[in-house]
C-alpha cells in the first residue's frame, strides 16, 4: 500500500481490521475485537459502547497505519497489508 493510499484511507472498519488480522493468520472475531477496542486493549483504536446496552451501535475509530504498525511489531514480521 502506498503513502497515497494511507492518506486517502486513514481509518478502517471493524471488518477491514478483522480481515487484516485473518490475512496474517491472527484469529479475529468481530465481536471480540470490538470488545478489545472498547476496553482500550489496542493502542491504534478507540471505541464507545452504546449508551444503553442493546440499543444503538458501538462507535469505533481504527487507525489503519496504527493497526499495520502494531501487528508488524506484535508478530515481529512484515505483515500482509490489505
Amino acid at each position: 500500500m502506498t503513502t497515497t493510499d494511507f492518506a486517502m484511507r486513514p481509518t478502517m472498519t471493524l471488518q477491514d481490521l478483522c480481515e487484516y488480522f485473518k490475512a496474517n493468520l491472527v484469529p479475529a472475531n468481530p465481536e471480540t475485537v470490538a470488545e478489545y477496542i472498547v476496553a482500550g486493549r489496542f493502542p491504534f483504536a478507540v471505541g464507545l459502547d452504546p449508551p444503553q446496552q442493546g440499543r444503538g451501535q458501538r462507535k469505533l475509530l481504527i487507525s489503519r497505519a496504527g493497526a499495520y504498525a502494531w501487528l508488524d511489531d506484535f508478530l515481529q514480521a512484515d505483515t500482509i497489508k490489505i
